[in-house]
């Protein structure tokens, strides 16, 4: 057999690599697209200094006593026979460290049935991205507004009967700019079933959510009260 008939196969077999190995040498170049994304910050905190309080230790104020619970509005007076025996103390703290304060406690210092006290304090958006003010839990239960004009009675020592009655402000879905702030008070009945000699504490807790999920939010929930 004549190598010539050998070597065309080969020849074929050669030129079609060569036009494989040339159709992959084709020179080529990738674009890259790197997104980087800075992310905002959802915070806020008590406003520094803004803590009133109606009946403060030490100023020496005659108490206000709850009189118009008795036809079921809210608010108070000082009787003609107004005695200076209880007071109300409310100072924010720093809990965890990061110099915002975002602790408020607020105590009530040898309270009695039909005392009253009134706390006004301010929130601020300390943070890049609006908000909104969403709930609050008292003492456990989460409401989302307070329409009622009686309050919430609460039962602080387990015994089924209500010690205090709170009145918060309704302030709910207010929307905060970074920087901008909201007033927001709270009043404080002690209630006829209050035990004497006992420590009253009222655990409340604020949230807040981004603005453009307070819509969404709102829609799948609903107020206890």
């Amino acid at each position: 057999m004549s190598n010539a008939y050998i070597l065309k196969p080969v020849a074929y077999t050669l030129l079609i690599v060569a036009i494989i190995t040339g159709a992959l040498a084709m020179w080529s170049e990738t674009l890259k697209i790197n997104v980087s994304v800075n992310t905002g910050e959802l915070h806020w905190r008590f406003k520094p200094g803004s803590e009133i309080v109606k009946d403060e230790c030490g100023t020496g104020s005659l108490d206000w006593n709850a009189t118009y619970l008795t036809n079921g509005s809210v608010g108070a007076e000082r009787i003609d026979d107004a005695k200076d025996v209880g007071c109300t103390s409310a100072h924010f703290y720093d809990t965890d460290g990061d110099s915002d304060l975002d602790t408020l406690n607020i105590t009530i210092h040898n309270g009695y049935p039909w005392y009253y006290t009134h706390v006004a304090f301010a929130v601020e958006n300390d943070g890049t991205i609006p908000l909104k003010i969403w709930k609050v839990v008292i003492h456990g239960r989460t409401t989302y507004e307070i329409t009622s004009s009686t309050g919430m009675r609460l039962d602080l020592t387990g015994d089924g009967k209500p010690d205090v009655l709170i009145w918060w402000g309704d302030n709910f879905g207010k929307q905060l700019h970074p920087g901008d702030y909201a007033d927001i008070s709270l009043e404080i009945v002690v209630l006829q079933d209050a035990p004497e000699n006992a420590n009253l504490t009222i655990s409340i807790t604020m949230y807040a959510i981004q603005w453009n999920e307070y819509d969404s939010a709102m829609s799948s929930t609903t107020s206890p009260i």
